[in-house]
């Protein structure tokens, strides 16, 4: 279970360049909350992947602001996420004319709340009146919160509870009777609540009773929320997990679940809910100490596993939760440093090289060390991508000046499959450093990526290697600074070839797995 590593300065520095205190825990919920804030690109936000391309994603993004003040670590991440959120505030809620998203309002408007930002003024809009437009005010659907656009109405049990909590935080006078009847009267015979409004066949999900007993409690539904939570407690899987349609049993599910029983007093239940989370996590063996995977068969969408699942491992009360007094601290699981030279809280290239270590690609120095700022040489290349893509080393001479070295094998290796390529001169200059433009054009080949021609840098135009870096670039594994250059002329370091290196490998492996 693994999952890429972001990386920032050009390809290979951290995702975040928000300055935070390093510090190391034992504690599961500081720890997770740490990886998801080191996922952050540019310290601001994060991104999905779809079709091999990254998009940044607000909706995640405020999952992870919640998340993080519920745990109480990562303020100066919370702080900067938050100030993305406002300049994409219209994209993501809708402009109120053309589309007006009922759910990503009430999402913004709790982000807001939590962060002590002006809901009035959040982005340039009011985003208590845009909510509280969305309500329906007759017929069998008054109380029921909508989306409206050309696309349609894709409000569930999730949206209306989130717009029910966000109200009744932000307003004096708290959601509408009417929207807390409704939903309400959206819970099944047994207690549940399902995830779809006014289905015709009811089916309790743990993510909707989880969300649902967040608004019921908020409100002072107390029954409502009392038969959910007994729903839960009777639904709940002997290891403390809850499931829905993708897994029986699963890490979003469990952490939303396991936030409600806390919620209503189910100590235990809640105390089993997190074990499993805990077990689930990965640790300090794993590639990313922290990170809370979907389920144990399948990783899944890691950022948001983790950012769900950390409501529940720290018990957030969507009603209370509050940014304010959260430390600026990013903590990282206390994990041995498998180099003398290289520690977590230290050095945030830790993890990857502790990647590479386990899957065989990297041994390190003789005297214990890894030389983490060293620069990478192109013979060392040659041997780190050859074992990583368990490749055979290979006889002969292909160039004139590699026979008899250490590396020789990996590199007639590699140029036998035309992925390394030497100088006019025939030879290959192994002891020389690798540039941050010669690795994109190595791991292009490798990754049989096709060239791009529109620059995703403000520094390579000119570069015999910009096709290469655009290819990287548009598959979320060669990343830029934070003001759009990717300094191309710099050598790589041995600390940040590792970051790449695993990047590389992980998008490979999930292009190949659903090949």
């Amino acid at each position: 279970m693994t999952l890429a590593t972001l990386t920032t300065v050009a390809v290979l520095a951290p995702a975040t360049t928000v300055a935070a205190a390093p510090t190391t825990t034992t504690d599961a919920a500081e720890a997770a909350a740490g990886w998801l804030a080191g996922r952050l690109v540019d310290g601001e936000r994060l991104q999905t992947e779809f079709d091999g391309q990254a998009y940044d994603d607000a909706g995640l993004t405020a999952d992870a602001v919640l998340a993080l003040a519920g745990v109480g670590v990562a303020a100066e991440h919370i702080a900067s996420a938050t100030a993305w959120l406002e300049t994409q505030a219209e994209a993501y809620a809708g402009d109120g004319v053309d589309a007006a998203w009922a759910g990503a309002t009430a999402k913004l408007l709790l982000v807001a709340d939590v962060t002590g930002e002006d809901a009035t003024d959040f982005g340039g809009l009011d985003l208590v009146t845009r909510l509280e437009e969305r309500e329906v005010d007759t017929g069998d659907h008054t109380g029921r919160f909508v989306d409206s656009s050309e696309f349609g109405d894709f409000s569930n049990v999730i949206t209306q509870s989130l717009a029910i909590v966000a109200l009744e935080r932000a307003t004096d006078t708290g959601a509408s009777e009417a929207a807390v009847d409704y939903l309400v009267r959206q819970a099944c015979d047994d207690g549940g609540f399902p995830l779809v409004l006014d289905a015709e066949t009811c089916t309790s999900t743990a993510d909707g009773t989880g969300f649902a007993v967040q608004a019921l409690v908020a409100a002072g539904a107390t029954a409502a929320a009392g038969a959910a939570g007994d729903w839960l407690v009777a639904t709940q899987a002997d290891g403390g997990s809850f499931g829905g349609a993708e897994a029986a049993s699963e890490a979003n599910s469990t952490g939303l679940a396991g936030a409600a029983l806390a919620l209503l007093g189910h100590e235990e239940e809640a105390a089993a809910a997190r074990g499993f989370l805990t077990r689930l996590q990965q640790g300090c063996d794993d590639a990313h100490p922290g990170a809370i995977p979907f389920s144990t068969e399948d990783a899944g969408d890691v950022q948001r596993a983790t950012a769900q699942a950390l409501v529940g491992l720290a018990a957030v009360d969507l009603a209370t939760v509050t940014a304010a007094g959260a430390s600026t601290d990013v903590p990282t699981f206390d994990c041995p440093a498998r180099f003398s030279d290289v520690a977590y809280g230290e050095n945030v290239h830790t993890s990857a090289i502790n990647e590479l270590v386990r899957r065989e690609v990297v041994v390190g120095r003789e005297d214990g060390t890894y030389r983490p700022a060293a620069a990478l040489g192109r013979g060392q290349l040659a041997t780190f991508l050859g074992r990583a893509m368990g490749i055979e080393p290979s006889d002969g001479t292909r160039f004139s000046d590699v026979e008899g070295t250490t590396h020789a094998g990996y590199i007639n290796a590699l140029a036998d499959r035309g992925i390394v390529a030497g100088y006019e001169d025939g030879t290959y200059r192994p002891n020389e450093p690798v540039g941050r433009d010669q690795i994109a054009s190595v791991l292009a080949r490798w990754l049989e990526l096709e060239p791009v021609e529109e620059d995703a840098f403000s520094d390579i135009a000119g570069n015999p290697h910009r096709q290469a870096i655009n290819a990287l670039a548009g598959i979320d594994v060669a990343r830029g600074t934070t003001d759009g250059r990717y300094l191309p002329g710099l050598s790589l370091q041995r600390d940040q070839a590792a970051s790449l290196l695993v990047r590389a490998l992980e998008w490979a492996e999930a292009r190949d797995a659903q090949a």
